[in-house]
């Protein structure tokens, strides 16, 4: 998120963003194309992450605080995975 005059505002190169944020650095998952498919640059400041560092971090988010489904039952380890690789394969 950047701050702008109106507030916190996604990057103007973020195209899905807002996902899996983690309190202790305040940030979140986006989605941007691969370079060859997008005419804009994105600052070497971003991390980009395969699935599996994706996976690896929203696996530790829910370490820490679990996640639940909507009737407040904690997902487990592999049902976390197959929603972390829904959205990757969503975005692909």
């Amino acid at each position: 998120m950047h701050m702008t005059e109106k507030g916190m505002r996604t990057p103007e190169w973020v195209e899905d963003g807002g996902y899996w944020l983690d309190s202790t650095d305040n940030t979140r998952i986006g989605w941007s194309p691969d370079e060859a498919d997008r005419e804009y640059y994105i600052p070497d400041t971003v991390t980009t992450l395969t699935a599996a560092e994706l996976d690896t971090r929203v696996l530790a988010l829910h370490a820490a605080n679990p996640f639940t489904d909507p009737d407040g039952t904690e997902l487990t380890n592999e049902e976390v995975s197959a929603q972390v690789t829904a959205w990757v394969n969503a975005r692909s």
